[in-house]
């Protein structure tokens, strides 16, 4: 594989900026791979940037801590979605420098585009967007098993579970049982449903023997060249009565090839691995033609797969984590952001006057 060739005497600057928060292990890790590709790593947040004099009072890791400086802007910006929310700033500082992460539009957009496009129309769960009380009256009567989520991340968190009864339904809300009759759903909707924009989709029993919820996750994300590369493949378990099996909810993480034989015996969860990594071969270019309008930096494909063994997409997420594995992660990370710079400073050498053709990637 090629690698980046940076100037000694002009190392490349990466950006990291983040919604807010001190830089934990994750960032340590970029600051170690931005070295290693002879870049330098900042770490700031939307309140350090001084939009009028083009200054960002910026951290750099060095001899194993954290140093303060007032450094120039950076020529390329790793970002996250919450720093994409602070336009005047990030406006500002991606004038003339290229960013990595595009925010996907939620999990409507994301799966409108998937039905729309046609591709892996059998991977797709049965939903409905809910907008208001009547959507989710209508919508509860379509499936005997179903959960509703936020159509933006939530890390497992304002998920219900239903499962209707001659009575009504069951509902277990972020861990918490109830009994509703029909006449009761108003009210549920009114207390947890109406401020955000929610998904009604038919509950898939992607259980492990022991009856935990269960997923893949298929990470994957560009390298140098802006090369899809599979950065880890793995089973996250959820914990107790949960409905999800989201790791900040309290669940666990296991290989996925050990955990698919476990539970599915070894020539089922062969087949089922194999299917897997063959997702992770087609779909990243596949959904990146979703969105020709900009370059997908990562995702984070969370696969449940049911009794049958049959797989199904649950989420697709654009700024997946990195817990336990963080400098994996972080190595084509930077390899992206490094060869986005240069790209983008060569973009702009070729076609002087022509900056808005070259930014991110286009």
């Amino acid at each position: 594989m090629d690698e980046p060739r940076l100037s000694k005497d002009r190392p490349l600057v990466v950006g990291m900026i983040r919604g807010g928060g001190r830089p934990g292990n994750n960032i340590v890790a970029n600051a170690h791979a931005a070295a290693m590709l002879n870049a330098k790593l900042i770490y700031f947040t939307p309140e350090d940037v001084d939009v009028k004099n083009k200054k960002v009072k910026a951290l750099h890791y060095a001899e194993g801590q954290w140093h303060s400086a007032v450094c120039d802007f950076p020529d390329v910006i790793e970002n996250d979605e919450r720093s994409l929310r602070k336009k005047e700033v990030f406006a500002a500082i991606t004038e003339n420098a290229p960013f990595t992460m595009h925010s996907l539009g939620g999990k409507l957009t994301t799966f409108n585009r998937l039905k729309k496009s046609g591709l892996y129309g059998n991977l797709l769960i049965p939903d409905y967007s809910i907008n208001s009380l009547s959507d989710f009256t209508g919508a509860v009567t379509s499936f005997e098993k179903f959960v509703v989520k936020p159509m933006r991340g939530s890390r497992g968190n304002q998920v219900s579970y239903f499962e209707r009864t001659s009575k009504g339904f069951n509902v277990n809300h972020s861990g918490t049982t109830s009994t509703l009759n029909m006449a009761d759903l108003a009210g549920f909707y009114n207390e947890h449903i109406s401020s955000k924009q929610y998904l009604l989709q038919n509950y898939i029993e992607s259980r492990s023997r022991h009856g935990l919820p269960f997923d893949i996750r298929i990470h994957v994300r560009r390298g140098y060249g802006a090369r899809w590369r599979l950065v880890k493949m793995y089973a996250r378990i959820g914990a107790g009565d949960s409905i999800v099996s989201n790791i900040s909810a309290g669940g666990s993480i296991a290989a996925a090839n050990t955990f698919l034989r476990t539970q599915f015996g070894e020539v089922k969860g062969r087949q089922i691995l194999s299917e897997l990594k063959e997702l992770a071969n087609t779909f990243p270019d596949k959904f990146q033609s979703l969105y020709p309008e900009f370059m997908i930096d990562a995702l984070g494909i969370d696969i449940g797969i049911d009794r049958d063994g049959k797989l199904w997409i649950f989420e697709i997420n654009s700024f997946p984590g990195a817990t336990f594995f963080e400098l994996t992660a972080a190595i084509p990370r930077m390899e992206y952001a490094v060869w986005l710079a240069r790209d983008y400073i060569q973009c702009r050498q070729n076609k002087p006057g022509s900056v808005a053709l070259c930014v991110n990637g286009a």
